[in-house]
């Protein structure tokens, strides 16, 4: 296609090489003629054609290359015949008359025939590539003539070449075969008038924004620009509209303009058009200046709508000039672009307004109202429903979107309509004025063709995907699309810079989460673009999907994504694998030039997959993105012919050893790879290899005469002479491209400085981390050689990073002292050097044999060099003793990172400086520290405050530093909670411990930990204005509070949750603590023996009452008659705060809830007693408190400990309850476990199943749970009165299982019971008939695990009558040694640890089975067998 197509590969020097050698084998083409013909004269009606197409520049090309094509016919030149004018003449006639030449030649001299010469395809392809290079900016200039009139894609030119050259459209019109014109010079003039009157969903930008400009910070600048940046149809010009014709503006400003910029910014033309709005007569003065009169004394507000470019900054303050000379202050711009990179330029306020998509709520009913006008959705199609919010996700918020969509719903409000709109996304077919695709391609079209090209291909990936940076980069050169154009940059430097372009242009958007601090991701709408233009020549096909799809002969690239739909049943899967089948028949495979693979269940598809790609040689990308554990070969059976492949990737399974003839491979990503055992030797034969991606850099110590890979990127390691050849330091000399990080080990065994040399670090200018090791269990160290060797290792002066572990040669070399080279340095690490003479970075000090200190010898060298210094690691310093600053002249301020781990004798550390005057001493070592470490330093006693700022968050974290009290203290920030503090001392009871907090510092802190502590006093923990959360634990008071004219101050704590472990205080004081918490919802309480009683406070108190209430309320319950209780409540009962929503107590021996009658109600406990005062409890757990509830004993069957509201119940140990009517007023009760009830019967159990929201029930470990009358009680209850249980799910532990397989209890539970798990006790071996009977009676059961039955040797028979059971687990069960039958509705089969089950059942497995998981613990001959089956079932793992 004349070199157009954007998806053609570059063909590079090696393939060139590899053709002519297969030309010098003998290809022979058949020669036709002469090596150059003059193209034929064209006809008048071909011209006319021509002038249809915007002045024929493309018609032109295009008819003069079908021209030569049909004088020279489908036959390739030859390179070594020549034929007379006349000859050619007479050629020429012929062929332009259209008539053939006759049969037998006319009589002249007879020519010799030509010989069949070989056709030199190299040259052609030189030629062709030196043709399309000249093209390239000849194009570009055509476009910035034209005006951007080729900016409807260099695609659709280079289509509409190919469709004229295309035979069969020889005989149609020009303009036929042309693609819609483009809009890029016709973009819609918008208006300030709003199309809509509703506004959904921007009221907050709206009203920020008309705050702003009319009475906030904008109200007081001379001159403000504001930009709103956003894709396209997300509502950019709509807001402006709205805020254009806001009253509150209208008022405030004098004067309002709107222009419309759209594509073309022409200062000239623009401020022609504003002098034109402001309806001058003075036509004779620059309109620049007439702005400027006209603006004068007028506060206006411009709107420069649609903003598409702007070539500089010079060009745009050329622009404000006039509006810049205005008298009055709150003068406005406002600007709406798709470009944020045009935003960032212009704007004034230092950020600007990223419009994304409106949020669900205004989404929602903008898109209903689209579809339903004014009328409310109907309710009771919940279906169609359903199908419109799948739709309107797949929209992310874009207003223009839900317009497109709207309609098409509009038009037939069915259900068949609007499932077959979201199945096929119709929207993306549509091509209207105010369709989203064309609005969206406008912005394709607008980009430079090279973003283009790098843009299209990541339709290729799934929607949603993350990329990473070098990731992307690296797929593009594995296309071949990134090149120099003769700069002066690396393919890598200008995949970076195509990458900011992207992101500048608005297609990629830079995003960070806690798992990586950076990626990239595009958006849904924008993925749809990006699969509607590459459609030619990219397919990407879902598994569920195959059939639909509409496949060209033109795909090139094909990406394959299996979904889980596709393994969701064995009738989807069988589906599937039928279809990859047949899609060998629909797709030419031996085209392929990218294949990509993604989606976790790949394993089934893999033999059927392997036969479809079994003819594709021709891949130059393979792309493997699973966790799937399949060898390559499995999918590609031909991989070692693969010769042209660029890339390659693949996730768990190491590659081929064939990969080592990939000659050509350029990215290698085995990134997902944990080990390569069988590493092949000859690596280094991929002399073309420049990324070798690793999980871990240990491969790449296995690269041997790596001095072959010259255009390798990244090495991370290299072990010296880790064999006796090939692994010499002259390997790294001849990497000269090297760039990254280099970690060299082994360095002991390296003799001589000049064989340092050899690895010529000083020229790998692009190496920016260099780690050098020696091993510090070396048994012979030689000072005076170590000294020498890493003298060798000059790096570059251009090295950020370096870090030196166990050398001994006792100083620092002098590229890093004396004769400083690496003047840019920002880190530096320091690992158990044995030195005297240290870097010139402050003053180290360093103690000898006998315990003496004396100052490192200084270094003569001015540490001035060290000032870009961020961070400093000390690691097994054993002689440093203290490091510290001399003068203001060392002081560190870049530095962010300061590290300093097992030190033992390291004593002080100056955060302040020395020897200088007191107004200095003031003044901070490292001002901008971020990160402090001090590790295993035991003398250390010197800290700064901590944090030592509250300007920007730090981390600080100090482990095993015993003179200064702290065993750890620990304070960051994590991404999901907050700042955190977690302090553990070392039992120190001084109050003046936590004066090494700076609590002022401390006022943005979310989570406070504290153990083996001092007393906090509460009104600096009252400073801590965003505490959430705390955790309290070995501590005996955990807090002082400050007593004024002997009454206490009293506190607000914002704490929401506290956790309460192991302290001495008893419940008194814990009542007094928590009523200083009035927002506490949730109260943990574990290990605290003191505490014996518990109440609730009568009264919700506000948070200024004073503690004289609190003592009050106590003397009150001091009142009790029973003495046993009075001298509990005395120091022991705590008194809980009534809003109270989540409560935990465990391992409290003494602890007893008070009973009904021990109490004053009106005053004390709160109705009912027991927790019947917290009416807000949603969840309660008790464990081990075995007698918690023993007060209940006595207690009258009316008496209920719980509140109705508790939802979640766990009592664990719990003792005191004979039958379940105690918990029967919990008719909210959603999950309830009990565990060791001791003699619980599960009495009154029949009105929390039938009458209750119970759905999980636990019942472990209480023998007469389900006996005495349970059965006959539930057997009497059944029937429509008494309403039918809700229970899902039932776990049934050790001894309850006897009594639970009963037939009167599995009848009442039929019909709701989803989920079961049983674990048997010892005794049990198999269970009995009755049981077996009882179980199959469980109708609606889906789920059956079996756990932890140690004897049981056979599973229950019969388990095939149950007719919906979909997943049988059969976990830990080591003497079952066989399989029942099994239900046809079988879905899911997992064993875990059961090595006597040998063999799969006799009657083979069922074919609605989805997965087979024998993977961890089982038989080896049964996985063997498991194994046999991948393919046919959908999921094996074995």
């Amino acid at each position: 296609m004349l070199g157009f197509s954007k998806c053609s590969p570059r063909r590079d020097k090696a393939d060139e090489e590899q053709e002519e050698q297969k030309e010098k084998r003998g290809v022979l083409w058949p020669c036709c003629g002469a090596s150059a013909i003059t193209p034929p004269a064209t006809p008048a009606s071909q011209q006319s054609d021509r002038q249809e197409v915007g002045d024929g520049c493309i018609s032109r090309l295009a008819s003069s290359a079908r021209d030569t094509i049909h004088a020279v016919g489908k036959h390739p030149p030859c390179c070594s015949v020549s034929l007379s004018p006349a000859q050619i003449i007479h050629a020429n006639a012929n062929t332009s008359s259209g008539r053939s030449r006759p049969n037998k030649a006319p009589q002249r001299k007879p020519i010799a025939q030509a010989p069949k010469l070989k056709f030199d395809r190299v040259k052609a392809s030189r030629k062709m590539r030196e043709i399309i290079e000249q093209l390239k900016p000849l194009c570009a200039k055509v476009s910035t003539i034209l005006n951007l009139d080729l900016l409807d894609s260099n695609r659709s030119i280079a289509h509409c070449i190919a469709t004229t050259l295309d035979p069969r459209n020889s005989g149609k019109q020009w303009h036929k075969t042309l693609p819609p014109a483009g809009n890029a010079i016709s973009r819609p003039i918008t208006t300030s008038e709003p199309i809509n009157i509703h506004f959904y969903g921007r009221d907050s930008q709206r009203n920020k924004i008309i705050s702003n400009i009319t009475e906030g910070e904008y109200h007081y600048n001379d001159f403000t620009v504001l930009t709103i940046d956003g894709q396209g149809g997300i509502g950019k010009t709509t807001l402006m509209q709205h805020i254009y014709n806001d009253p509150k503006v209208e008022t405030h400003f004098d004067l309002k303009l709107w222009e419309c910029v759209s594509i073309d910014f022409n200062v000239d033309r623009l401020t022609k058009k504003i002098a034109q709005e402001l309806k001058s007569d003075d036509k004779a003065r620059p309109d620049a200046k007439l702005i400027a009169e006209k603006l004068h004394s007028k506060r206006f507000l411009l709107v420069l709508d649609d903003m598409w470019s702007c070539s500089n900054e010079d060009e745009w303050e050329k622009f404000l000039i006039p509006f810049k000379k205005g008298q009055t202050k709150g003068n406005a711009i406002l600007v709406t672009t798709r470009i944020p990179q045009l935003a960032k330029m212009v704007q004034t306020t230092g950020q600007y307004e990223d419009l994304e998509g409106l949020d669900p709520k205004a989404f929602t009913e903008l898109f209903y109202s689209l579809i339903f006008g004014d009328k409310q959705p109907p309710k009771d199609h919940e279906e169609l429903l359903r199908i419109g919010d799948l739709i309107k996700q797949k929209l992310k918020g874009n207003p223009l979107a839900a317009k497109t969509v709207g309609r098409l719903l509009r038009s037939h409000i069915d259900l068949d309509h609007w499932t077959r709109v979201l199945e096929s996304k119709e929207w993306v077919s549509q091509n209207g004025e105010n369709a989203i695709m064309p609005a969206l391609k406008l912005s394709f079209d607008y980009l430079p063709f090279h973003l283009q090209h790098c843009f299209i291909y990541c339709a290729l990936f799934p929607e949603d995907y993350k990329f990473g940076e070098e990731e992307l980069i690296h797929f593009w050169i594995g296309l071949d699309v990134l090149h120099s154009h003769g700069e002066n940059k690396t393919i890598e430097e200008i995949g970076q810079s195509y990458l900011t372009e992207l992101t500048d242009h608005g297609f990629l958007k830079m995003e960070e989460d806690e798992k990586r601090p950076k990626f990239f991701v595009i958006h849904d709408l924008l993925h749809e673009l990006a699969l509607k233009v590459s459609a030619l020549e990219c397919l990407s096909i879902y598994s569920s999907t195959v059939r639909s799809v509409e496949i060209l002969p033109s795909i090139r690239h094909l990406s394959i994504h299996i979904d889980d739909t596709s393994v969701r049943d064995r009738k989807n899967f069988d589906i599937c694998r039928e279809d990859f089948g047949e899609l060998g028949k629909r797709l030419k495979v031996e085209n392929l030039r990218s294949l990509m693979l993604f989606g976790s269940d790949q394993e089934g598809f893999v033999k059927t997959l392997n036969g479809l790609f079994s003819q594709a040689k021709a891949l130059r990308v393979v792309l493997l993105s699973c966790d799937a554990c399949y060898s390559t070969e499995e999918l590609l059976q031909n991989f070692s012919e693969l010769v042209h492949l660029r890339y390659f990737r693949t996730s768990i399974i190491a590659p081929p050893n064939s990969i080592s003839r990939s000659y050509h491979l350029r990215v290698l990503d085995t990134q997902g790879c944990f080990e390569w055992d069988d590493f092949p030797r000859d690596m280094s034969n991929l002399v073309k290899l420049r990324h070798f991606i690793v999980r871990h850099g240990i491969m790449h110590t296995n690269l041997s005469k790596l001095g072959r890979l010259k255009s390798l990127q990244q090495l991370r390691r290299f072990v010296v002479k880790k064999e006796a050849h090939d692994f010499e330091l002259r390997e790294i000399g001849k990497l000269l491209e090297l760039r990254g990080s280099l970690w060299i080990g082994n360095l002991e065994r390296v003799e001589v400085q000049e064989e340092a040399e050899e690895a010529k670090l000083m020229q790998k200018t692009h190496l920016h981390k260099l780690e050098l090791e020696w091993d510090i269990n070396r048994s012979n160290k030689d000072a005076a050689r170590e000294k020498q060797v890493l003298e060798g290792f000059t790096p570059s002066s251009k090295l950020s990073e370096l870090c030196i572990i166990g050398h001994g040669g006792g100083a620092s070399p002098s590229w890093l002292g004396a004769n400083l080279l690496i003047e840019g340095l920002k880190s530096l690490g320091l690992k158990s050097v044995d030195w005297q003479r240290f870097p010139p970075i402050g003053e180290f000090w360093l103690v000898n044999e006998h315990g003496d200190e004396y100052p490192s010898p200084s270094n003569t060298t001015s540490n001035q060099n060290f000032r870009s210094l961020k961070r400093i690691e000390l690691t097994k310093l054993k002689r440093l003793r203290k490091w510290v600053a001399r003068t203001t002249s060392e002081l560190f301020t870049q530095l962010e990172i300061l590290i300093i781990e097992d030190c033992p004798e390291f004593v002080e550390l100056s955060f302040s400086v020395c020897n200088c005057s007191q107004q200095e001493r003031k003044t901070t070592w490292f001002p901008n520290l971020q990160e402090l470490v001090i590790r295993n330093c035991p003398k250390f006693s010197y800290l700064p405050l901590i944090p030592w700022t509250s300007d920007h968050p730090c981390s600080v974290k100090i482990e095993r530093v015993i003179l200064s009290g702290f065993m750890r203290l620990k304070y960051e920030k994590d991404y999901y909670s907050g700042l955190s503090l977690d302090v553990v001392g070392n039992d120190a009871q001084d109050s003046a411990w936590w004066m090494a907090m700076d609590f002022n510092n401390l006022t943005k802190l979310v989570n406070l930990r504290m153990e083996r502590c001092p007393p906090v006093q509460l009104d600096r923990l009252q400073m801590l204005s965003c505490l959430k959360t705390m955790q309290i634990s070995n501590l005996e008071i955990p807090f002082w509070p400050v007593e004024e004219k002997g009454s206490y101050v009293q506190y607000n704590l914002p704490c929401e949750c506290i956790t309460i472990e192991r302290i001495g205080a008893n419940g008194k004081r814990l009542t007094q603590l928590l009523s200083y918490m009035p927002k506490l919802s949730k109260l943990v309480i574990s290990k605290c023996e003191k505490i014996t009683g518990l109440g609730v406070e009568g009264q919700q108190k506000k948070a200024q009452s004073s503690s004289s209430q609190v003592e009050a309320t106590i003397g009150q319950h001091q009142q009790l008659q029973n003495s046993k209780e009075e001298e509990l409540v005395a120091e022991g009962l705590l008194l809980l705060p009534p809003q109270l929503q989540e409560l935990e107590f465990s391992n409290l021996p003494e602890l007893m809830l008070l009973r009904p009658d021990s109490v004053d109600n009106s005053k004390g406990g709160g109705k009912g007693g027991g927790l019947q005062g917290l009416c807000s409890l949603r969840s309660l757990r008790i464990w081990k408190c075995p007698k918690f509830l023993s007060s209940y004993l006595s207690a009258s069957s009316s008496s209920f400990p719980f509140p109705t509201s508790l939802q979640t119940l766990v009592l664990s140990g719990v003792e005191g309850m004979e039958t379940m009517a105690p918990l029967s007023n919990l008719t909210s009760l959603i999950e309830l476990e009990i565990r060791e009830g001791g003699d619980l019967r599960g009495e009154g159990l029949c009105c929390l199943l039938a009458q209750g929201c119970l759905t999980h029930l636990i019942a472990c470990c209480t023998p007469n749970f389900f006996g005495g009358s349970v059965p006959s009680e539930l057997h009497e209850h059944q029937g429509p009165s008494f309403g039918s249980p809700k229970l899902q799910s039932l776990q049934v532990e050790v001894d309850g299982i006897e009594g639970f397989l009963d037939a009167r209890i599995c009848r009442f539970l039929s019909s709701s019971l989803t989920k079961l798990l049983l674990q048997t006790d010892e005794k049990i071996e198999r269970f009995t008939t009755r049981q077996e009977e009882a179980l199959q009676l469980l109708t609606s059961l889906q789920q059956l695990r079996m756990r932890n039955s140690y004897k049981l040797q056979y599973l229950p028979q019969g388990l095939s009558r149950l007719p919906n059971l979909r997943e049988l687990y059969n976990e830990k069960c080591p003497a079952v040694c066989s399989f029942p039958d099994l239900p046809d509705s079988l879905q899911e089969l997992e064993i875990t640890e059961c090595p006597s089950i040998r063999t799969l059942p006799k009657s083979g497995l069922q074919r609605s089975l989805r997965v087979l998981d024998v993977e961890f613990h089982n038989n080896e001959e049964l996985q063997r067998q498991c194994r046999k089956l991948t393919g046919t079932i959908p999921i094996v793992l074995a």
